[in-house]
């Protein structure tokens, strides 16, 4: 039997896994990223990992699948990512092949994340599946019929950069009017942050559920979960458009089901209720659909499991 190995490269965690050749999870190793730390640091975890558990199996490993955290160009297989400081042109997937040599496979994290609940996730048995990551900003990804769909300039599922509304809220593209700038966890911090400027009181709690820090994602949706209202009104803010953008979704697509993925996704009830709220009243009455939104089965795991899934694809 053969194996292959996984790498996830976020912002906030990187994780490294070792998957058989039917995408089963085996073994998996993790840690927190230090961004500050730049590339090199990265690098030289994620090689130390890969060579752990290269040594942990008796099994062949035949390939590598890498999900990164940010815009890669999978023509040339490097990231062409402006968010993280360092990245910009890097030759990841040459460097996974030099350093572990074997093929190799990268793509960003939502196409991965889009891979990995489409194989082992919510999107099994799905025809055409799209997968949204809502985390820090909001990615997506598409794939129909067990490929995935890149498009002439590999932008297909840039969801978070379709605009949504007339608003100035500048988007991380440069843009206005996105989706992410709307309704991204970064979005909902920094307007709760804005809040905590103008009413100091009315965010006592997200302050209180952030460590008496800056106010967290996190923290605002843990508040609205617990009835603050101001949280909450946050939250159904962010849910009103992100609605619009999933409805915008189903009626280009009309995909069998859309799933939410990233840390945003995780609050689960207090996510699909509000969006459901919002999908019935853009909703029209004449345009029904059967199209399910769900959260990703996989939880923070979806982007591994999917470069599981790249480096089976050249194995």
């Amino acid at each position: 039997m053969n194996n292959v190995l996984a790498v996830d490269i976020g912002g906030t965690h990187y994780r490294v896994g070792l998957f058989d050749e039917q995408g089963r999870r085996l073994m998996v190793q993790e840690g927190d990223t230090d961004r500050a730390a730049g590339p090199e640091w990265m690098l030289s975890q994620l090689g130390t990992h890969c060579r752990d558990l290269l040594a942990s199996t008796d099994a062949p490993v035949k390939a590598c699948g890498v999900s990164f955290g940010g815009p890669v160009d999978f023509t040339h297989q490097r990231v062409t990512s402006v968010h993280s400081s360092g990245w910009r042109d890097f030759e990841l997937g040459k460097w996974f092949e030099q350093t572990l040599g074997v093929p190799c496979q990268l793509d960003n994290d939502a196409n991965a994340g889009a891979l990995g609940e489409f194989h082992s996730g919510a999107g099994r048995g799905a025809r055409l599946l799209v997968y949204v990551t809502i985390s820090t900003g909001i990615g997506g990804g598409l794939v129909y019929e067990g490929k995935l769909v890149r498009g002439r300039d590999c932008l297909a599922g840039e969801l978070g950069h379709i605009p949504v509304s007339d608003s100035t809220e500048r988007c991380s593209c440069g843009g206005h009017g996105c989706l992410e700038a709307l309704s991204s966890g970064g979005a909902m911090q920094a307007r709760a942050r804005d809040w905590a400027l103008r009413r100091p009181e009315r965010v006592a709690r997200m302050v209180e559920l952030s460590g008496g820090q800056d106010i967290t994602a996190k923290a605002v949706m843990q508040a609205a979960a617990e009835g603050d209202m101001a949280a909450a009104h946050i939250v159904r803010e962010a849910m009103r458009w992100l609605a619009r953008g999933l409805l915008t979704i189903i009626r280009i697509v009309n995909p069998d089901v859309i799933v939410l993925g990233g840390g945003v996704a995780q609050s689960g009830t207090l996510l699909l209720d509000n969006l459901r709220n919002f999908l019935e009243e853009w909703a029209s009455p004449t345009i029904t659909y059967s199209t399910e939104i769900v959260t990703a089965a996989l939880g923070n795991y979806s982007p591994l499991y999917g470069a599981a899934a790249l480096g089976l694809e050249v194995a």
